[in-house]
Parts: C-alpha cells; sequence; structure tokens
C-alpha cells in the first residue's frame, strides 16, 4: 500500500493577513484530507480558538470577524475564509 503524499501546511499568518487586506473576499485556507479536520479549523477561525499551540493564539483577529465555508473536492474538503471588517463594530 503506498503512502498519500504530504500536502503543504496552511500558514494561517500569511492567509489571516491577505484575508484583512481584501476584505469581502473569499479565499482558500487550505485543504485537508479529513472533513472533520476541516470543519474543527473553520470552527476555530470563525471563534477565534487557538490554532496550534494555545501559547500561539490566532492569527484570525478580531474573533468574529471571519466567516467559514467548506466544500468537498477531490481527495478531501476545502476550507475557504473571508473578512467582514462590519462584524467587528457589532458587538
Amino acid at each position: 500500500m503506498s503512502r498519500l503524499s504530504k500536502r503543504p501546511r496552511a500558514d494561517h499568518q500569511l492567509t489571516a493577513q491577505a484575508l484583512r487586506q481584501r476584505p469581502g473576499v473569499w479565499l482558500v485556507v487550505g485543504d485537508y484530507r479529513n472533513s472533520v479536520s476541516a470543519e474543527n479549523l473553520a470552527r476555530r477561525i470563525r471563534t477565534g480558538y487557538p490554532i496550534g499551540n494555545r501559547t500561539d493564539g490566532t492569527p484570525y483577529q478580531p474573533t468574529g470577524s471571519y466567516e467559514v465555508r467548506t466544500e468537498a473536492v477531490e481527495g478531501g474538503t476545502r476550507v475557504h475564509a473571508r473578512y467582514n471588517p462590519r462584524k467587528d463594530n457589532a458587538r
């Protein structure tokens, strides 16, 4: 049995920065083999829960300013996000 090839890791700092520079535009965060992993990441982005090490926090700040969706793609699930700055002041 052959092993699945590794996928490139998502650079969340870079992705969050790109999203803030293009408010309202959906961008790809990354592709994940497992839909559970993709949904978990989507929840973390939406809620501002730390990604990776808890001490690192999340680059997707301010919390609640990101919308996230997932879609099935060949070989897994793709995560898309967009930044909505109007939600910053909605609290």
